[in-house]
């Protein structure tokens, strides 16, 4: 870089774009002795009008995300200065609070190449922090997503509930998150799933019934190199709405739903 970069904000998700970007970030540090700080943005599902119940649904993912970050850093950053910081909020504004608090001398973060139905409803992260850092940004275009698996579509960092959680205050999960399925983490494992029948059917005993005592515990779930239309069959002949995704160790990657699939065959189609 033909400027001195000391500080560098690199925010993360946890799909296949992070080994890229950070690969270059690291670059970069070593290259100025500089100090990386990787961020990860847990979006928020609920606004914060019940302090408690917003602190306990995210908690959670919080520690879940620092413990990932920790992970990258270990396979990416032998050598390299850094912190890791896992924050709660919505992406854009986030990092670009970040980047004003560090304070940052450059961003170096990836861009999705996102285009038609998904640009227009979810926007580019990376082109509204371009336009509103006050920094230099390094965009760095990662592999072209496969977007004939879960991975591209599944909801990352879904909330999750506990085995003791009562049903009262999973319902106002489901209802304030227009969640239909939560799956049950226990030592960060899936060891059950919650649906909107299963509190339904158990009406008037929410306040003293635990998620363990509902739960299904026969989980159906997928891996992020699924493919779309096995997944669809899968949702399609089980019946439900959604299932967890998780990875070759049994992690909980993300959630993929009926949803989430109508908009990867639109896309696609598109």
């Amino acid at each position: 870089m033909s400027f001195e970069s000391k500080k560098i904000l690199c925010p993360v998700d946890f799909d296949q774009s992070a080994d890229t970007v950070l690969a270059m970030a690291a670059k970069i540090a070593s290259a100025n002795d500089g100090t990386l700080y990787i961020l990860h943005v847990v979006p928020m599902v609920f606004m914060p009008t019940d302090m408690p119940l917003y602190v306990d649904i995210y908690k959670g993912q919080e520690e879940a995300a620092l413990k990932r970050l920790k992970e990258l850093a270990q396979k990416h950053l032998q050598g390299v200065k850094y912190n890791l910081v896992a924050h709660i909020g919505e992406p854009t504004p986030t990092i670009l609070r970040a980047e004003k608090q560090i304070p940052a001398d450059l961003v170096v973060m990836a861009t999705h190449g996102r285009h038609g139905f998904a640009h227009i409803f979810l926007g580019s992260v990376a082109e509204a922090v371009v336009r509103e850092s006050i920094c230099p940004v390094l965009t760095v275009r990662t592999k072209s997503a496969d977007t004939h698996v879960v991975e591209h579509w599944m909801s990352a960092n879904p909330v999750t509930a506990r085995p003791d959680e009562k049903l009262a205050v999973l319902d106002k999960y489901m209802h304030e998150g227009k969640f239909r399925s939560l799956p049950v983490v226990n030592n960060g494992r899936v060891v059950g799933i919650i649906s909107d029948r299963d509190i339904r059917l158990r009406a008037g005993h929410l306040e003293d019934t635990q998620a363990d005592a509902a739960m299904s515990t026969n989980v159906l779930s997928v891996t992020p190199r699924t493919s779309v239309w096995d997944t669809a069959r899968l949702l399609s002949e089980r019946k439900i709405g959604g299932m967890p995704v998780l990875d070759d160790k049994g992690r909980l990657m993300g959630m993929i739903t009926t949803t989430d699939l109508l908009r990867a065959f639109y896309e696609m189609q598109e």
